[in-house]
């Protein structure tokens, strides 16, 4: 189980960055949309703490239907790959 919740949040990181990247928003910026301090959000952006489960939501409802239908079947690709890579290795 450990694994899915390392996988998820370096999914998740790897995500809002991107979309921040996307839409040219600064750290401050995301962490106002995410409903946290620009400090924390700096600290999970590099992976020092993980986004927390509130800050998932709201990601989420920033997005458009369409690109949380991208998020999620992207994040179900990966899981998918994560557990043939497991079964390989057994």
């Amino acid at each position: 189980m450990r694994q899915y919740k390392i996988l998820l949040q370096k999914f998740l990181r790897n995500s809002i960055y991107n979309f921040r990247i996307q839409n040219r928003y600064t750290q401050e910026k995301m962490a106002e949309l995410l409903g946290i301090s620009p400090r924390s959000y700096i600290e999970q952006e590099h992976g020092k703490y993980g986004f927390s489960a509130l800050s998932l939501i709201f990601y989420l409802l920033i997005l458009s239907e369409e690109e949380v239908y991208v998020f999620l079947e992207q994040f179900r690709r990966d899981l998918e790959q994560a557990d043939e890579e497991s079964h390989e290795l057994l």
